[in-house]
């Protein structure tokens, strides 16, 4: 759990996904109980700007497309075609 672990895993010098660096952070969330609440969350309240590092088992730019994928998923509302 990465409650245990020292969080300089989450933060690894490469962020290619298949980088050990990246696998091993990847490691500590794999079988976690509370993976998905942990990725709910940080998906509803990570500044944009500040994607840094491993959370949830994701790197910044996978974050980054399910947060855009999600957005092109969910209905909008507000304005109306002319």
């Amino acid at each position: 759990m990465c409650t245990q672990v020292d969080p300089e895993i989450f933060y690894p010098v490469s962020l290619d996904p298949i980088s050990s660096g990246v696998l091993a952070a990847r490691r500590v969330c794999t079988g976690c109980p509370v993976l998905a609440e942990c990725r709910a969350d940080v998906m509803a309240h990570e500044d944009p700007a500040r994607r840094w590092g491993i959370t949830a088992g994701l790197t910044p730019v996978e974050r980054r497309t399910l947060f855009a994928a999600s957005r092109d998923s969910s209905p909008r509302s507000g304005a109306v075609a002319a």
